[in-house]
């Protein structure tokens, strides 16, 4: 087995405690000594607080490391990606997660002097149409999930997924543990942290995280905790949603708030947690068995050559493998989601259909499996070569106007979804002439690769959610890209 990834990551996101721009600083500096290029998820308010704090020190700092974005804003949302993602339909939430995010995106790539490579939503405040908004514009990895862990690093929605859930190993230690904030006694402070005990503590987890055979781990913190006392956002919590319930429409932006400063952490105190910090950071550089890695480096490992083509034999194989199995499938050096497959056999029919005679090689096009509700039929359905090959030339259509695969389709008589035609083109696509008729069963509207925990469990939360929230159409809607999903294949 090779060596598993290991990502040092800081959610970057306190904009009201300049205690947490120090503490900041220190960890860029301290990372750039132990030669580890460590992963910075910058939310968009905090990044442009620095520049209005004058903090050139620290953004110089950080571009000795990978800038990762974290969303817009931090706690305060013109409507929340978890409320427009479960309510508006796909095209309406594809539109507002452009319009509320890439401002933010474009500011922490100007502000840093670095394009994010990845993303991952503050607060869990994701739904699938905003990671296809940030995918759309041009962020390569998804440092995220829809609630569930991935078994290994994968394609979804074109994103490359290096999942957090069930990854993760703190570097905030026995921080603010058991501390709470008492206004009758506004000087207590935490006790000094024991560098010793918590290194320790640190090495055990890491160890055991490193145990489960994980293909990658993230180390994560978050900067403001080695200077407060206290979650920067305790008291802000209850403004977070609250412009918009679970079904409601959203208020006046920005909707006013009171921030309430953090308390601060004693100077032995901080100074404690950053010696068992840099000890740590030298302890894992002196590893022989993990690859510290960044997202970028990563996505390089993985990513497909632009432009990859695949031969008139391999096609004819693609049908032969999807008409035995209905999930993704690897021709050579390139892996194939089911819906990459049916729009490569969708184009090579449609090919014949305009051209006569079969294509010598069909150009891959990366595209999303449907979002709306699929269609399934009660019972197996015929095709007949005029009406697979109609749909065929849907299936091509649909996707030029909307970039994704539709839900349902009309050919010629058969109605059908995406699951049935891509069955009816495998088969007869597989036999060395086109059949009059071909015959398949029903599916179940999405492939068998669905039943992995990350599309089956897919869900979307916050502990800031609105109340009585449930994010049915978000869970439904992450199921469905298990038509998207292809595995990771090292170059």
């Amino acid at each position: 087995m090779s060596k598993p990834y290991v990502f040092i990551c800081f959610d970057t996101e306190d904009p009201i405690n300049p205690e947490a721009d120090d503490a900041l600083l220190r960890l860029a500096l301290l990372y750039e000594k132990a030669g580890i290029q460590a992963c910075y998820f910058m939310v968009g308010e905090k990044a442009r607080m620095l520049r209005e704090r004058g903090r050139k020190d620290v953004l110089d700092a950080l571009k000795k490391h990978e800038i990762e974005y974290h969303g817009n804003y931090a706690f305060e949302y013109p409507e929340p990606a978890l409320v427009y993602g479960n309510r508006d339909p796909w095209d309406l939430a594809l539109r507002k997660g452009r319009r509320y995010e890439t401002p933010g995106l474009q500011d922490v790539a100007e502000i840093c002097g670095q394009f994010p490579v990845a993303t991952c939503q503050h607060q869990n405040n994701h739904s699938p149409a905003t990671s296809v908004a940030m995918q759309q514009a041009g962020v390569r990895v998804w440092n995220g999930g829809l609630g569930a862990p991935l078994d290994t690093v994968g394609w979804v929605m074109g994103l490359l997924v290096v999942g957090r859930h069930s990854r993760v190993v703190s570097s905030q230690g026995s921080w603010s543990q058991g501390f709470q904030y008492n206004p009758d006694r506004p000087r207590r402070r935490p006790s000094r942290m024991n560098p010793k005990t918590e290194l320790r503590g640190f090495q055990e987890r890491f160890d055991a995280q490193l145990a489960q055979g994980h293909s990658h781990v993230v180390i994560l913190g978050h900067p403001t905790c080695w200077a407060m006392a206290e979650w920067w956002g305790w008291y802000e919590w209850s403004n977070a949603f609250r412009a918009a319930g679970a079904q409601g429409r959203a208020g006046l932006f920005p909707h006013g708030r009171r921030w309430e400063r953090g308390v601060t952490r004693s100077k032995a105190d901080s100074d404690a947690h950053f010696k068992w910090t840099e000890e740590a950071a030298r302890w894992l550089a002196g590893r022989n068995d993990i690859r510290l890695s960044t997202f970028s480096q990563v996505y390089a490992e993985y990513a497909d050559p632009p432009g990859s083509w695949v031969s008139g034999a391999q096609v004819q194989t693609l049908a032969r493998r999807i008409a035995r199995r209905f999930d993704h499938v690897r021709l050579g050096d390139v892996t194939l989601s089911a819906a990459d497959a049916l729009l490569v056999l969708a184009q090579y029919a449609g090919y014949m259909l305009s051209y006569g005679g079969r294509p010598d090689h069909v150009q891959i096009r990366r595209t999303l499996g449907p979002v709306e509700e699929v269609l399934v039929p009660k019972s197996e359905l015929s095709f007949n070569r005029q009406a697979y090959l109609v749909g065929a030339r849907q299936v091509v259509n649909y996707v030029n106007a909307h970039g994704r695969l539709p839900s349902a389709l009309r050919c010629h008589r058969v109605d059908c979804g995406p699951g049935e035609l891509l069955l009816a083109l495998a088969q007869a696509l597989s036999a060395d002439s086109l059949p009059d008729l071909v015959t398949v069963p029903p599916t179940a509207g999405v492939p068998d690769c669905a039943t992995v925990a990350f599309f089956d469990r897919s869900t979307a939360g916050s502990n800031a959610a609105p109340p009585g929230y449930s994010p049915d159409q978000i869970h439904w809607q992450g199921r469905q890209q298990s038509w998207s999903y292809r595995p990771a294949t090292a170059r």
